[in-house]
């Protein structure tokens, strides 16, 4: 460490080595990070000065807590962009008289890596699962996947989302301290374009969303849409 780092209080020591491994490269997207217990001996210091550390560094969203399996370094945040969507909490309300959904699947299912991963579960646990699709006017306009950690939001099946929509639902019985989103242009499968009536080869927008809590994951949402129906950035210059 260098000499100004030497001045920091210890825990900020902490957090000043593990992001210089972050930065520096050496502890890559989705790498285990040493335990509070190695981190308190390597610094001589208690454990809560450790955990001080290591959770200001998942508040900030550089870290992913997974209770049981450890902490990791987490995805590196998007650089800042203007992007343009349509106001769905808005469209899709049961405020609005031409809003109606249909619900395609509501269950439970053992989380796939990825998804564990996005929501820091271990593969294979319990997670609560939907599929709706979003209508206006009878026209469907949205499909939307949803997978949400049991032990966040355990009432989740037991909703009517005939008078709610999931992500209202969600919320407004945990309001999140941080909503990420990532668009990514698509091409979906035949299952999804017959559902939202389009042609095989309909260009859409894959939004992905992860809804946090303080330093934990609520859940995590796949909507397709058209690709018409979003716009990335507010000016165009010929």
């Amino acid at each position: 460490m260098t000499q100004a780092m030497y001045s920091l209080p210890r825990y900020a020591q902490i957090k000043a080595f593990i992001k210089n491994k972050i930065e520096s490269g050496q502890w890559k997207t989705g790498e285990r990070i040493p335990s509070e217990n190695q981190l308190s001996e390597d610094f001589s210091v208690s454990r809560m000065t450790a955990r001080r550390a290591v959770q200001e560094l998942a508040d900030e969203g550089l870290l992913l807590r997974s209770p049981g399996a450890g902490t990791f370094v987490a995805e590196p945040r998007s650089s800042a962009s203007v992007v343009e969507l349509p106001d769905f909490n808005h469209q899709f309300s049961f405020n609005n008289p031409q809003y109606s959904n249909r619900i395609v699947t509501l269950d439970a299912i053992a989380a796939e890596r990825s998804i564990a991963f996005l929501l820091g579960l271990t593969e294979g646990e319990p997670v609560h699962h939907s599929v709706l699709v979003h209508s206006i006017a009878s026209v469907p306009v949205q499909w939307e996947e949803c997978f949400v950690s049991p032990s966040r939001v355990p009432a989740y099946l037991k909703q009517n989302y005939q008078k709610v929509t999931p992500q209202a639902y969600l919320d407004w019985l945990v309001p999140p301290s941080r909503v990420e989103h990532q668009l990514q242009a698509v091409i979906p499968d035949i299952a999804i374009t017959d559902v939202l009536g389009l042609t095989a080869i309909s260009p859409c927008i894959k939004i992905t969303r992860r809804h946090w809590r303080q330093d934990r994951v609520i859940s995590v949402s796949r909507s397709i849409a058209p690709g018409a129906s979003c716009r990335i950035g507010t000016e165009l210059l010929l």
